[in-house]
């Protein structure tokens, strides 16, 4: 099997030593991470109900468009 070399920052490395088992390579412990398919956010599946989600979604919209009225506000006065 052929191999590449690559340069990590001293921190990255540690960091990695410290996740590598005892049997396992560098590459294993990279491959045991890139394998992870579980997003991070998944287990935040479900927490909320359907009104939750619309009053944080009708939040972030009208935080949305109060960011964009200032913006323009803001264009016109610089103009």
């Amino acid at each position: 099997m052929s191999s590449k070399t690559i340069s990590l920052k001293e921190e990255t490395y540690e960091r990695l030593r410290r996740e590598k088992g005892e049997d396992e390579s560098f590459s294993d412990v990279i491959d045991r991470f890139l394998d992870d398919e579980e997003h991070p956010l998944h287990g935040l599946v479900g927490l909320a109900d359907d009104d939750e989600v619309a009053r944080i979604r009708a939040a972030s919209r009208s935080f949305r468009d109060d960011v964009d009225e200032r913006t323009d506000a803001e264009s016109h006065v610089e103009q």
